[in-house]
């Protein structure tokens, strides 16, 4: 049987572009899912068992079961297969999974032509011919190739002044673009529209507070953003039923209170008379629905308030929503009641986006790219620096998107001398930032600070205490760029968490990057031993724990009794353990006895990683743009006011955090600085 195309049972599996038709739609295949299929079906009616499943298909890597499992499931998911009634992938238990689907080659045309019937006259005959051949062509032919293919065409560049232009937003007419816009060394943001009608830009707000966000009522009669002020923070609205060259002399009129310490979201005003906004409740970030209106005053009122699903962002058209749950991203519809239904997660790497159609979703990030309903990626456009975000107008076909770069810097902050001290370079992204217990080694992240398709590797940079410059630690994948770096108490190791997964071990001598968990979802909770002799980690296998401790010496993985668990104190655990955050949140909330709001708290621990030391705890809270590093000893159970650390101006993408020793003496910090973003707009073009 020929593997580039086949059928299993009524499925058909096209290899080549790596998806499988059920029921008529296509759906997307892995690597590894065809190469299961591929072994299931080589070893039918024979079971394969789960350890010669791992050594195929993870051949020298260490993986637990649970990834066969996640792997079965997931072509289950596919093939519209269960468990429990079987048609594809029987589970044999104690042994492995079986194939007990129908195998076949995929048929061809001329097969479908075929007609063996008797006495049937030649022009019924040639007539059921022709029939059967158009019918075959409709159903095997992939009528992708006469689908236009979307690319987009260069137009202009909106923008091209020192600073920043972000958060935009066309208005439902297509001929105007809102925007705010922040100028460097400038501490605030004005609301700016575009007339793409005579390309020319009209500051609409520039009253000292900083108006972000806009976005525009269905009827386009309404402009709303964000209004920042150091301790407040406001969603207004202003009229622009009138000429644009008057909008900035309409009165603005107050809708909504909002957390000042949160980020600016999207607000949406539908057609329905419906105000959708991201709001704060007890630390947790809800999509919360309102009824609107307005009156003949020009005056707004609001009522009727009901959450919708908690949600860390989202984007809405229509009844559709792309919305964010514990850093997943999902696509949902709204129902009657106003609840989020039918949702369906999204996997792709940047944020997600609506496209032109119901069944495309655009991305962004190191570059703009394109997914189809079959899950075929197309690249877009590729910028210097990244896209951070987009705004479509699906009449006439447009997209204008914000391109720029940022400076990520790491600086040691000298408590003795009230000083920072920059440690990276400015050309690079440098995050992660890890310090040994004693101080004397630091590691780190260091990525480009723009998009380029060469560059096939994240490098992670170390720095001795005692050399005046950094040192290429090692390099790793891009798809292995790590998520969390931790020093062993000795400093002779670092632990390497991945974004898929990948737990690596890295001795600071050899500089060799060693596997010792291979891309498990499951995979968290990592800390070392007090004598940096074993990494201790946690995965689960059909949703019961498993506890492991990795020795050093062996370099071998030991699965530990069901009663081994430990107690983990919070200053040896990191974000590897989901409780982590909260654990610091509810710690310092009880703490300072109110002194901070818990939402602001809880916002700011998000943004800024937190460093946990034997005497305190460092954090940086986000009051308006201004970020404050504090440290709350746990001695003298006091909050102590560090340092003004700069500006947080917009979400650059980044991970931003602390690290400390494990006195707490030395504190090394991430700071953005030198924002610069750009408007482009390009136009769909259909080849």
């Amino acid at each position: 049987m020929r593997f580039e195309r086949f059928l299993l049972n009524d499925v058909l599996i096209d290899t080549q572009k790596m998806s499988a038709r059920v029921e008529g739609s296509w759906f997307p295949l892995e690597h590894k899912q065809l190469a299961l299929i591929k072994l299931l079906i080589d070893r039918a009616p024979n079971p394969v068992s789960r350890d010669d499943i791992i050594n195929q298909l993870w051949p020298n890597l260490i993986v637990s079961d649970n990834s066969v499992s996640q792997l079965v499931a997931q072509i289950r998911k596919t093939l519209n297969d269960t468990s429990k009634e079987p048609k594809f992938i029987k589970t044999v238990p104690r042994v492995g999974y079986q194939c007990i689907a129908d195998v076949a080659n995929a048929p061809t045309m001329i097969q479908h032509a075929k007609t063996p019937q008797k006495n049937v006259p030649l022009n019924w005959l040639t007539a059921g011919l022709l029939i059967g051949v158009l019918c075959s062509f409709l159903v095997l032919f992939d009528f992708s190739v006469f689908k236009p293919i979307t690319q987009v065409k260069y137009v202009s560049r909106l923008t091209s002044s020192p600073g920043a232009e972000v958060y935009l937003n066309f208005s439902p007419n297509g001929r105007f673009l809102a925007y705010s816009q922040i100028v460097t060394g400038e501490s605030q943001y004005d609301l700016v529209v575009y007339d793409l009608q005579t390309n020319t830009s009209h500051t609409i707000k520039s009253s000292g507070y900083s108006e972000q966000a806009p976005s525009w009522s269905m009827d386009g009669n309404w402009l709303l953003y964000y209004r920042y002020s150091p301790f407040s923070c406001e969603i207004r609205a202003i009229s622009v039923h009138n000429t644009i060259e008057l909008w900035r002399l309409n009165k603005d009129v107050f809708i909504l209170d909002c957390d000042s310490a949160q980020i600016p979201g999207n607000v949406t005003w539908n057609s329905s008379g419906q105000l959708f906004v991201r709001e704060m409740n007890a630390g947790n970030k809800e999509l919360v629905k309102y009824q609107i209106e307005a009156t003949e005053d020009r005056q707004i009122n609001l009522s009727g308030r009901a959450v919708v699903t908690r949600a860390e962002d989202y984007h809405m058209r229509g009844n559709r929503v792309i919305y964010q749950q514990a850093q997943q991203w999902y696509q949902g519809l709204l129902n009657d009641d106003g609840k989020v239904a039918k949702t369906t997660k999204i996997d792709i790497q940047g944020k997600p986006y609506f496209g032109l159609s119901d069944s495309d979703i655009l991305s962004v990030g190191k570059e703009l790219k394109l997914h189809s309903v079959s899950n075929e990626e197309v690249s877009l456009y590729k910028p210097f620096g990244e896209v951070s975000e987009i705004s479509l107008d699906r009449n006439k076909g447009l997209i204008a998107h914000t391109e720029g770069i940022a400076e990520v810097n790491l600086y040691a902050y000298n408590l003795q001398g009230n000083s920072f001290e920059p440690i990276s370079s400015n050309s690079r992204i440098d995050t992660h930032a890890s310090i040994s217990a004693d101080g004397m080694q630091l590691a780190y992240v260091s990525a480009a600070s723009h998009a380029d398709p060469h560059i096939e590797n994240v490098e992670i940079w170390s720095k001795h205490q005692f050399k005046s410059s950094p040192s290429l630690l090692t390099k790793l994948p891009i798809q292995d760029t790590p998520k969390l770096l931790v020093f062993a108490p000795n400093g002779e190791y670092l632990a390497v968490l991945s974004q898929s997964n990948t737990l690596f071990i890295i001795s600071t001598f050899s500089k060799t990057p060693r596997s010792v968990v291979k891309e498990n979802q499951s995979l968290k909770n990592i800390y070392w031993s007090d004598d940096s002799k074993a990494l201790f980690f946690e995965t689960s296998e059909s949703n019961q724990p498993q506890q492991w401790r990795h020795d050093i010496a062996n370099a071998s993985n030991a699965l530990l009794p069901e009663n081994a668990q430990q107690y983990v104190p919070l200053v040896k655990k990191n974000i590897s353990f989901q409780s982590y955050i909260e654990d610091v949140k509810g710690y310092l909330f009880e703490a300072l006895a109110g002194e901070i709001p818990l939402q602001q708290l809880s916002h700011s621990l998000q943004l800024y990683r937190p460093a946990v030391h034997e005497n305190g705890i460092y954090y940086v809270i986000r009051q308006g743009h201004q970020l404050s590093l504090f440290n709350f000893n746990s001695q003298l159970q006091k909050n102590e006011f560090i340092a003004d650390i700069g500006l947080h101006l917009y979400d650059v993408n980044a991970d931003l955090g602390l690290s400390t020793t494990a006195s707490g003496t030395q504190i090394i910090l991430n700071r953005v600085e030198n924002l610069e973003m750009d408007i482009v707009l390009h136009e769909f073009i259909l080849e």
